[in-house]
Formats: C-alpha cells, structure tokens, sequence
C-alpha cells in the first residue's frame, strides 16, 4: 500500500502559508499544538490546507524503524523524521493503528486525530 486518503470524511485547517521549502502532498506537520498532513503539494509561500482529521489515512511511518506497530495501537508524530512512530516518548499522539505494521512497513493505516495533541 502507498501513502493516501482513505475517506471522505476530514477535517483541514485552511490558509495555512507553506513554510520555506515547501512542502509534499501528505507530509506530516505540527502547527502550534495541532498535528497535520498536507493536502497537496506547494512551494513556499503559498497557501494550502492542513488536514488535522480522517478516520482512515496512510501515512508514512518512521524510517530505518525497528519498531512494530500493533493494530489498535497508539501512533505519534516524531517531529524530527517528519513521521509516525509507536514511540510515546518525546512525541506527540495523533491517532490509532487501524491495521498492525511490521518493523520493515514504511506506512501505517491510521485513524487519525491531529487535534489530539491540542
């Protein structure tokens, strides 16, 4: 499976300005307490949404993980790989496992929740 919405059903923070380098279609960020992906790729400057809110997305898992991630497990953003761990420590929760993920997955299925963090 590749990194993706997997619903309809979202919620965006809108107008947000693209910081420098711009950013990559579902992408994870942290704006102030919220945890986001974007929506679509842009340079920097520009404005685009953030989407705080899906019950199902694929999204990219930490890299170079030895780490397994349990279906129903708790999953958070690691602001310094940009992605999701299992690793509470240091990080910030933004949802759920919807389907296990073994250590060498690059992605996870998640019922996310960016606003968790708030």
């Amino acid at each position: 499976m590749g990194v993706g919405m997997r619903s309809e059903h979202y919620q965006t923070l809108d107008a947000v300005t693209v910081p420098s380098g711009g950013c990559v279609k579902m992408g994870l960020t942290k704006i102030g307490d919220v945890v986001g992906f974007y929506y679509e790729t842009k340079a920097a400057g520009a404005i685009v949404s953030v989407v705080t809110q899906m019950d199902q997305v694929e999204l990219a898992k930490k890299d170079g993980s030895t780490e397994a991630i349990a279906q129903g497990a708790k999953v958070y953003y690691e602001s310094a790989s940009g992605k999701l761990t299992g690793v509470a420590e240091s990080n910030v929760l933004c949802g759920r496992a919807l389907k296990a993920a073994g250590a060498t997955d690059t992605t996870v299925l998640v019922a996310f929740n960016g606003l968790s963090a708030a």
